[in-house]
């Protein structure tokens, strides 16, 4: 049976942007399933109780550069968003029923985070344009990506997978489980490369 990498994710944590090239290479090098597990950060940080670093002065201008010299280290081009954070329902819910989840998951990482394209406010239009970028990234037709994001059936999916990310453990972005096995944070990816040997 084909080994897995299940991450759990979503795509304003700039640790899950720093995490989803690399493993995508280890899986790929070790012939291994991505699975990508899309929810939603914030409902995930409510629930467990967790004060996101951004929100605590001393952690959020300790982040800034822990991210930069990760982003250096794995040789990945940056643009810190700015607003930060940034909303990403919307986002999330497209990529919970989109026809190219992959691709879809790889576009808005690299519009966000590489090229300035993250929604520029916090109300729900302000998602609208990028959304309809990332769309048009892929291929897909930008109002039938809206439309599906906005469904009852992409409500519902984005909502069922952050509760199932919760009832496994999960308490930040980005996890991996290799098999049982949970692993929280872009700097213990080493350990799901040793899991996937085991």
């Amino acid at each position: 049976m084909e080994r897995q990498v299940e991450f759990y994710f979503d795509v304003v944590s700039p640790y899950s942007y720093l995490a989803y090239g690399q493993v995508e290479r280890i899986c790929r090098e070790a012939g291994a399933e991505l699975v990508l597990r899309p929810m939603l950060l914030g409902a995930v940080h409510n629930a467990v109780g967790i004060t996101a670093p951004i929100q605590v002065r001393s952690k959020a201008s300790y982040q800034l550069r822990d991210i930069q010299r990760w982003a250096e280290y794995y040789e990945l081009p940056m643009r810190f968003p700015e607003p930060f954070p940034f909303r990403t329902l919307k986002t999330m819910r497209a990529a919970m029923v989109g026809e190219n989840v992959e691709s879809f998951v790889r576009e808005a990482f690299a519009l966000y985070w590489e090229e300035g394209g993250a929604p520029k406010g916090l109300e729900e239009a302000d998602e609208d344009g990028p959304v309809r970028e990332v769309a048009r990234q892929i291929g897909s037709d930008p109002e039938e990506v809206l439309e599906r994001a906005a469904s009852g059936e992409a409500k519902e999916a984005l909502k069922g997978a952050t509760t199932e990310a919760l009832e496994r453990g999960v308490f930040g972005a980005p996890t991996f489980f290799v098999g049982d096995e949970m692993f929280w944070g872009n700097d213990r990816l080493f350990f799901v490369e040793a899991a996937l040997k085991d």
